[in-house]
């Protein structure tokens, strides 16, 4: 079976609200479910289509506490479990493969221990040029930023040696780079490649800027201020 295959996919999906964490298509999100609720939401999707759409919990402030059922984001992303390990204790640890954004539509009732969502599947919007060059320029900016002091995780740099489209490319990159959540956030809600791309470009380059600017007896990423 073809994990990105959603040919079968009726619209409504198990969801697993997560705070501070965006998953990107392409994207692989190793988890571990223990709670009683996500057990249950796990062996549903291992006994059926194995889909589980990650979506971030909104932040709000300390001072509103924590309420049931957590406000979530309208945009998530719907992934497959690619690899599952069952513990003794009931436990899992999973590998989920982002395979495409989806907009939520609402919340049907049910009478599951953990939530469901009506979804729309978001398809991307293909920029208007070609995207070889813009591919080519974006993956030598990335290799040269991100490679300038630690070089590049193994299978990251054999993806963007294999010819992917410019889509997943910015997808990995917005997984890999330490953007603030709210940024990936935004990233995941954009159907665009074209300004999804316009976004990453212009967050390495700023990178690429300050990094030139700081001497290279001097740690990069500099430490935090005191002030």
């Amino acid at each position: 079976m073809d994990d990105f295959d959603l040919r079968d996919f009726a619209n409504v999906t198990r969801l697993f609200p997560l705070p501070k964490v965006v998953l990107f298509p392409h994207v692989v999100l190793p988890l571990h479910i223990f709670e009683p609720r996500y057990r249950r939401m796990t062996e549903d999707a291992l006994a059926g289509d194995r889909l589980i759409t990650i979506v971030q919990i909104k932040t709000r402030p300390k001072s509103e506490g924590w309420t049931e059922p957590a406000p979530i984001e309208d945009g998530g992303c719907l992934g497959r479990i690619i690899r599952h390990q069952r513990l003794d204790d009931g436990r899992f640890n999973l590998l989920l493969l982002g395979i495409q954004r989806v907009r939520l539509r609402g919340e049907p009732p049910s009478e599951k221990l953990y939530r469901v969502a009506e979804v729309d599947l978001l398809h991307d919007l293909a920029p208007e040029q070609p995207e070889e060059p813009r591919r080519i320029a974006l993956i030598d900016l990335f290799r040269r930023v991100v490679g300038r002091e630690h070089g590049l995780d193994p299978d990251l740099s054999k993806l963007l040696d294999a010819r992917v489209p410019l889509g997943v490319v910015v997808d990995v990159m917005a997984h890999a780079l330490s953007l603030p959540i709210g940024l990936k956030q935004a990233l995941l809600n954009e159907p665009s490649i074209e300004n999804r791309c316009t976004v990453i470009q212009d967050r390495l380059e700023q990178i690429e800027r300050i990094a030139g600017s700081i001497p290279r007896d001097r740690p990069f990423p500099p430490d935090f201020s005191p002030n």
